[in-house]
């Protein structure tokens, strides 16, 4: 997966950057108006994806709360959340077709190591442990995740399975997932805030597992040939949920613009609009849009760091500025009455190494650096039973 400062070189050289259905209007406008970006060339610009978002972040939130003081910023704003909207569908677009491949051998080997004891916790988005456990036949989309989704997509909505126990490890994704879908996002004018267009609560969403033929999406814009957990720029469209009601005296409108260089689809467009359910990289990371989603499995992943004996971080360097990540970290070694095993396997561990030794407490002792890569060919067994 590319790095923050790769993602925008890495669009241009995929096949989707030709595809006029995936759309980045908003994005190079953006920084054209902004940043003074020259159109033909934004990107091969080197922007950071982290710091571009974050300034689109900013502004928006600066201005609904000029708006929310009496100033009139609604143009502004509807611009600004089109960005930041089109935004998460670009990375969630990239990954998709990143991913579009062959499992990942390496994720296949860590994978069919892994006991039901065991608990993956993630930051990434990208669903390459989700197919590679997927191949074992003890885990699945219905109850891997520490979350029951509403609805699993199979070539159509299926209800999840019921299954009272897994047989497979717990994969935790903190920061969402390319496979998780959930409504549009619009704006609350009233509150003046971000909402979600479903009926459901914000903590309801739906998981992707696989289409091998086509699905009602967005203008019906439906694009084939991805593997499992992966799709096209649009996931399917809900069809379980009719969405918001317009508040009393008024009238909910829907409009597209059909512009003479769109190609149109003959696929169904039935259903409520969707988009990836994905944290994206900004400063201010807006949890609370989902309800209670995200810190029930943020507070799975601290009772799994509690309860381990061993704990492995693989290519995880906790920038310094994600606070909330060594926070986790923290708050579940004040909890715990034993100090755990830590391997980090990491070509430049420095960073991960220190924090475990000086902020986290844990001794030379106990704490397994591996100043290497991870690969198909990395050592699981002795991953897994360091001498330590």
């Amino acid at each position: 997966m590319p790095l923050a400062k790769d993602l925008f070189d890495t669009f241009q050289h995929l096949d989707i950057s030709e595809n006029p259905w995936v759309l980045i209007g908003n994005i190079i406008n953006y920084a054209r108006d902004t940043m003074g970006a020259n159109v033909m060339n934004v990107f091969a610009s080197g922007y950071d994806i982290e710091e571009f978002h974050s300034d689109v972040e900013q502004k928006l939130l600066t201005a609904i709360e000029e708006h929310k003081r009496g100033v009139d910023r609604q143009v502004e704003i509807i611009h600004l959340l089109g960005v930041y909207t089109q935004l998460i569908y670009f990375f969630a677009c990239i990954v998709n077709r990143i991913q579009n491949g062959p499992i990942s051998p390496a994720h296949i080997r860590i994978g069919s190591a892994l006991t039901p004891d065991d608990t993956v916790i993630t930051f990434n988005w990208d669903c390459l442990m989700d197919r590679a456990l997927a191949t074992t036949g003890t885990w699945a989309t219905d109850y891997g995740y520490g979350l029951k989704p509403k609805m699993v997509f199979r070539d159509g909505w299926v209800q999840p399975s019921s299954a009272a126990t897994r047989s497979g490890p717990l994969l935790l994704k903190l920061h969402g997932s390319s496979n998780w879908i959930t409504s549009c996002m619009m704006m609350d004018w009233d509150k003046h805030q971000f909402d979600l267009i479903q009926n459901a609560g914000p903590d309801v969403f739906y998981a992707f597992d696989f289409a091998r033929q086509p699905y009602p999406a967005y203008a019906g814009r439906f694009m084939p040939g991805y593997e499992e957990f992966s799709y096209g720029y649009y996931p399917p469209n809900i069809l379980d949920d009719p969405g918001k009601s317009a508040r009393p005296d008024h009238v909910l409108m829907q409009m597209r613009p059909k512009w003479p260089w769109m190609p149109e689809s003959k696929t169904s467009d039935k259903g409520l609009i969707t988009m990836p359910l994905i944290i994206p990289p900004v400063k201010q990371k807006s949890y609370e849009l989902f309800g209670e989603l995200f810190s029930t499995l943020w507070r799975k992943a601290e009772d799994s760091l509690v309860a381990a004996d061993h704990i492995i971080i693989i290519g995880y360097s906790f920038p310094r500025t994600d606070h909330k990540s060594v926070s986790l970290f923290k708050n579940a070694f004040c909890r715990r009455r034993t100090m755990p095993k830590v391997t980090i396997v990491d070509p430049y561990p420095q960073r991960a190494a220190e924090l475990f030794h000086s902020t986290l407490g844990i001794t030379e002792a106990r704490l397994n650096i591996r100043a290497e890569g991870f690969s198909e060919t990395s050592d699981i067994d002795g991953l897994l039973r360091p001498t330590k």
